[in-house]
């Protein structure tokens, strides 16, 4: 039988209760080539993600994984749970399907979470105390990712997930310590959220934690994604063409993301605290 663990966030399968659970296969047919599965399955009513990787395929996609399972064992033996994850398993060998040759490999397990910010049409239907509301849970997760000495290294809408009312981040395949002087230069962003100073191939810092969050709000704040034909049209809008304008009731917030989108690092929010401490010191 499985049990959720409060105190420590962990979910508690055993190899002999994948016997009788049917995996469906999700992995995009790319991400596939790359060795990378992606199942889902229902168990008792609740659903779950299994992520594996196989090996000796890709070595940066694998280095990803093996980067993601390391930042999630640090927290197998912590007393306290990070509220800001999901439930969570590691599993040292599971074998996957024909699709991945029926490899022994390490995985990961998640429960399921619904995305945390809907569609982009999603603010339209809230007040602005709602809106406020919503953007201080994102802030409390990324916030609590910096005070452990990590950034996240690709925030994006779909990493945000919302689980038991808190906003939950997945996808720690990019992660680094804060200041790390091993940077992962061959693991990037996505060019659509990424800062004008790592198209420039600065390390990633909680600055460009920031802005990635910027560009998040911005597009769910408008209704509308930024648009661009390639990485070259990407660094270009970044770098200069971003222009900061919120439909006429939500200009309250245009303070907030001026301080989160600012193209020079140096005028960047300094962290997270700050960006809280504003928004809920604005009127609105």
């Amino acid at each position: 039988m499985i049990q959720n663990k409060k105190p420590q966030n962990l979910l508690q399968f055993k190899k002999e209760d994948f016997a009788n659970i049917a995996l469906q296969l999700c992995t995009k047919p790319k991400s596939l080539t790359f060795g990378r599965c992606l199942y889902t399955f229902e168990y008792q009513q609740q659903r779950y993600w299994l992520k594996a990787q196989s090996a000796n395929i890709h070595p940066d996609i694998e280095a990803g994984f093996v980067q993601e399972l390391n930042f999630y064992r640090q927290f197998l033996d912590q007393a306290q749970a990070a509220s800001f994850l999901l439930p969570f398993q590691m599993i040292s060998h599971f074998t996957t399907g024909a699709e991945a040759q029926g490899q022994d490999v390490a995985a990961l397990l998640l429960a399921h979470a619904d995305a945390f910010l809907g569609d982009l049409v999603d603010c339209t239907l809230q007040s602005v105390q709602q809106i406020r509301q919503k953007i201080l849970l994102l802030l409390d997760a990324v916030e609590q990712l910096h005070q452990l000495g990590w950034v996240h290294g690709d925030l994006k809408r779909e990493h945000f997930v919302e689980y038991q009312k808190r906003a939950c981040l997945i996808d720690f395949e990019q992660v680094e310590k804060i200041n790390s002087a091993q940077q992962l230069k061959n693991l990037t962003a996505t060019p659509r959220y990424m800062a004008p100073e790592l198209f420039q191939g600065a390390d990633k810092t909680v600055q460009s934690d920031i802005y990635a969050l910027g560009i998040i709000l911005f597009e769910w704040l408008t209704g509308q994604r930024l648009t661009a034909k390639n990485y070259q049209d990407w660094a270009y809008l970044h770098c200069q063409r971003l222009s900061i304008e919120l439909p006429p009731h939500l200009r309250i917030f245009e303070k907030l993301l001026t301080g989160m989108l600012a193209k020079q690092k140096q005028h960047r929010f300094a962290d997270i605290c700050v960006i809280k401490q504003l928004l809920l010191t604005e009127n609105a």
